[in-house]
């Protein structure tokens, strides 16, 4: 029943339910003023992810500002500053199937997983020493290895940001090619991409623009997603995403409900407590919860007209 209504509500607020041949886009502010686009793409991490980086480097292209991304399975999140404005529905002609390869390729230079996986191929390929003198070198020794000598095979890779100008040429060598490969079809998956990209262009798909005043249900994941899903350098404690505020979308029962995860607080701990247990004759419990009944346990905060206590299995506890 928690899925059902969970699928319900996001429902609700999105007014469809994204699926492959339903790509549904949203936008939605802050506590902050900033803007927040989440798109629903439940085409995998793989196809997420190059999808994710390309449009990042379109905004940062466009706007001149590096935004923060992250994508997961079934969503990707852009967030951008308050000063930017765009009609939400352009946004899902931003690539084309003639250049988004090459967009991508530009993207993924900027991204960990390039210098990843530079000193996988690097180490493999036995051009990084690996024991020197009958010892193992250490990892951060073969890390100061790969940059220097990925400064000899692409400088610009590495280059002073203040001296590159425009797209930069990436050179014709194995290891080179072979990183940038292992980004596209490993990682990423650039074939399923251009083909989404060209569904998109043939207009096979139907999609879906809404601007929010809150983030939807389904937006929640992505919004408080982990570190291994962010498609740039910034940490987790300096993310936008921090200033969402995560209003409910459910009423109390529902809240109630989601809270169940936690154990309830039983008429035991209130006697422990040495508080009354007062149940509002106007409320009651919901029936997925009446049948919890666990042991002693945490207390759960709750609030009913601005009156905040702890809740159990009982109602209120003052």
């Amino acid at each position: 029943s928690q899925v059902v209504e969970y699928l319900h509500a996001g429902m609700a607020a999105l007014g469809a339910m994204p699926t492959r041949d339903t790509i549904i886009m949203e936008r939605f502010f802050d506590e902050v003023g900033d803007m927040h686009v989440v798109i629903h793409s439940p085409f995998g991490s793989r196809i997420n992810r190059g999808w994710g980086l390309a449009l990042r480097k379109r905004f940062c292209k466009s706007f001149n500002f590096e935004l923060q991304a992250a994508a997961n399975e079934d969503s990707i999140v852009i967030s951008l500053g308050s000063v930017h404005s765009f009609p939400l529905n352009e946004v899902f002609r931003y690539l084309q199937t003639t250049t988004v390869r090459d967009v991508l390729v530009q993207a993924l230079l900027d991204s960990p997983m390039f210098e990843v996986r530079w000193r996988w191929n690097a180490t493999r390929s036995l051009a990084i020493q690996r024991n020197r003198s009958g010892k193992r070198v250490p990892p951060q020794f073969q890390r100061m290895d790969a940059e220097d000598l990925i400064a000899h095979v692409f400088p610009d890779q590495i280059a002073c940001a203040e001296n590159l100008t425009g797209r930069r040429d990436v050179p014709t060598h194995p290891l080179v090619d072979q990183t940038i490969h292992d980004c596209l079809t490993e990682a990423m998956d650039i074939d399923a991409l251009i083909e989404l990209v060209g569904k998109i262009e043939r207009e096979e798909l139907t999609l879906i623009a809404k601007d929010l005043r809150e983030p939807s249900p389904f937006a929640q994941e992505i919004i408080n997603a982990r570190p291994y899903a962010f498609l740039d350098d910034a940490p987790a404690e300096e993310r936008r995403t921090n200033a969402i505020r995560n209003r409910s979308w459910a009423t109390l029962p529902r809240r109630a409900t989601i809270l169940c995860w936690m154990p309830l607080l039983s008429r035991a701990c209130a006697k422990k407590l040495g508080r009354s247990c007062i149940t509002p004759k106007n409320f009651t419990m919901p029936s997925r919860l009446s049948a919890i009944s666990p042991p002693l346990s945490l207390p759960i905060m709750a609030s009913r007209n601005g009156v905040k206590g702890l809740y159990s299995k009982e109602g209120f506890i003052s």
